[in-house]
């Protein structure tokens, strides 16, 4: 049987090395978002992937998830992973204020380039590089990945890259970025004919400083000069 994109069997497989059943058999729920119009051969946009950081938690104890815990979140014989009322929440189907400062720029460049399309991410696909979520107290809001984590979500993305096959990546998180060039650089990997760039986080001040250089003016560069045809 044939599965399309935006079904977990897609992705089966990966990671099975380290993740007992693989990456996205234990974590259906993470998958990329691939629009619909990401693979449509008349398009006159290319293949991007835009890459995020992480998913946040509060507080859960272990009794609910143990994703504090980077060895049992990935390998322990646990049904304790993403609470049922997160399961949506973490999904890469994502649309709120922060990533609808992406969106709106992509919608504008394609108007301008006179190119018909649809919203948000009709036309692109859209994944989180760490498979962990980050701990949110409301004091210690970020991620701090263990080897674990780095090994995992190389393998994670390596292998969705290799699926989907894009033509540009833009990390929209420079420690992702950064952790993922580091993975590619242990492994040898290269990725010859793919364009691969970040910015700042568009919640981050960095998004608008110094005229949106590091932020929204060079995801908007980037876009231009390696998204349309």
């Amino acid at each position: 049987m044939d599965y399309n994109s935006n079904q977990p069997e897609f992705y089966y497989g990966l990671g099975k090395e380290i993740v007992p059943e693989g990456i996205f058999e234990r974590f259906p729920e993470l998958i990329p978002a691939v629009g619909d119009h990401y693979w449509r051969e008349d398009n006159k946009h290319k293949k991007m992937l835009l890459v995020g950081e992480s998913n946040y938690f509060g507080d859960y104890p272990e009794t609910v998830s143990v994703f504090k815990d980077a060895d049992k979140w990935y390998t322990a014989d646990t049904d304790k992973l993403i609470p049922e009322e997160m399961k949506t929440a973490v999904g890469n189907w994502i649309d709120y204020r922060t990533f609808n400062k992406v969106f709106g720029i992509m919608d504008r460049v394609l108007s301008e380039a006179g190119i018909e399309h649809e919203e948000k991410l009709a036309e692109i696909a859209f994944y989180n590089y760490f498979l962990r979520p980050a701990f949110n107290d409301g004091k210690n809001k970020g991620f701090r990945p263990q080897s674990i984590d780095r090994e995992i979500s190389g393998i994670a993305l390596s292998g969705i890259i290799d699926k989907i096959k894009p033509d540009l990546i833009i990390f929209l998180s420079k420690k992702a970025y950064v952790e993922f060039t580091a993975y590619c650089a242990r492994k040898g990997k290269e990725y010859a004919g793919i364009t691969i760039a970040h910015v700042a986080h568009p919640s981050s001040a960095w998004w608008n400083r110094y005229g949106g250089s590091l932020g929204k003016k060079k995801f908007e560069d980037l876009i231009k000069a390696n998204w349309i045809k």
